[in-house]
């Protein structure tokens, strides 16, 4: 691949096959006064929050816990989930499987229906990540962020194969700014009978990719990147930090499997603590490159409802806070990115952990 040397100030478009959206590189907006705000964090007292050990009362029952050695364990537990208090989704514990959702009638057979509405069931859970009142999963050991990385296998192996969800994501937010209310380390999973119409079209373009190449989309951009070199944060045996080609805001990271596979949930233990250790270091690199910043992370496992398994290849996207989608974003589905990837790669590899 032909690589085409630039003007580090000028700007210019890059397309995300994946969502098959362009992006505007515009690294000359770095020097605008705003940029990059970081915001100092509250102080929260341990005694009011719901997560700390002593508290469990003030949550629902826990629906799985971990004690520190990794057995089951209610009383003296290292991580905990529990259903959400205030759920996104209708909770749906009692009923086994989520069927079909149903959906209201237009007013007339053939005429298109400008109010449709659909039954939505599922869960939301929470992941409380440790007993003590830890703001970041990065002040936790290696073995307690193993065991986290077990919970989130093990609730999306509970509502994907055992529920029968149509779709499960895990996700963290840390910070006000990217929708943290809670300071306490810990992170969120909804699963529910909706296909999020953005997640289908990801699934489908990696099997259009499939289709037309004869290859997986994401074990084909990972060669590329370990080639290139210039985005590449950190390697492991069976893992790769990228910042990717055409990000969407400043340093996304996407950890990839760099062995062909469609589902997190099906991850061994060994590979669950490399994943746990690669992602404990890609935190830590961002708290040192911005420090008090918000972020958030995700991890995008294939639906339960489309699994393409020879096609869909499942990652995992950490991104700190650091802009604000303004006017142009929501006016035209487009970003703007102030810092390009191969500059925030380096600043991670610098960053030490």
């Amino acid at each position: 691949m032909v690589t085409i040397e630039r003007d580090a100030t000028s700007s210019e478009l890059r397309h995300d096959w994946l969502s098959d959206r362009w992006v505007i590189m515009a690294p000359q907006r770095t020097a605008r006064p705003f940029d990059f705000v970081r915001h100092e964090t509250s102080e929260v007292d341990p005694s009011d929050c719901p997560f700390c050990a002593g508290n469990e009362h003030l949550t629902p029952d826990a629906v799985l816990s971990y004690g520190p050695g990794g057995e089951d364990s209610d009383d003296n537990w290292a991580v905990r989930v529990v259903p959400n208090k205030f759920p996104a989704v209708t909770e749906c514990y009692p009923d086994p499987g989520f069927g079909v959702p149903s959906e209201s009638a237009a007013t007339e057979k053939s005429s298109i229906n400008l109010f449709r509405r659909k039954d939505l069931t599922g869960g939301h859970e929470v992941i409380v990540e440790s007993p003590r009142h830890l703001n970041s999963i990065s002040q936790l050991s290696h073995a307690e962020v193993c065991l986290v990385f077990r919970a989130y296998r093990d609730r999306l192996r509970y509502w994907l194969e055992e529920r029968g969800a149509c779709y499960a994501v895990v996700f963290k937010n840390v910070g006000p700014e990217a929708g943290a209310s809670l300071a306490h380390t810990h992170s969120q999973l909804i699963a529910t009978s909706l296909l999020p119409p953005d997640v289908k079209r990801a699934a489908d373009r990696m099997e259009q990719y499939m289709q037309a190449e004869g290859a997986c989309l994401f074990c084909d951009l990972i060669q590329e990147e370990i080639e290139q070199k210039v985005r590449v944060v950190e390697q492991t045996p069976d893992f790769i930090a990228v910042c990717p080609f055409a990000s969407r805001v400043p340093s996304l990271l996407t950890i990839y499997p760099t062995k062909h596979m469609a589902q997190f949930e099906q991850l061994d233990q060994d590979l669950l603590d490399q994943l746990a250790w690669l992602t404990h270091r890609s935190v830590r690199r961002i708290e040192n490159c911005y420090p008090n910043a918000a972020y958030n992370f995700v991890i995008h496992t294939a639906p339960g409802c489309e699994r393409h398994e020879n096609s869909f290849h499942w990652r995992m996207e950490l991104f700190p806070r650091l802009t604000k989608l303004a006017g142009f974003e929501w006016g035209s589905d487009c970003f703007i990115n102030p810092l390009t990837p191969e500059e925030a790669a380096r600043n991670l590899r610098n960053a030490g952990v």
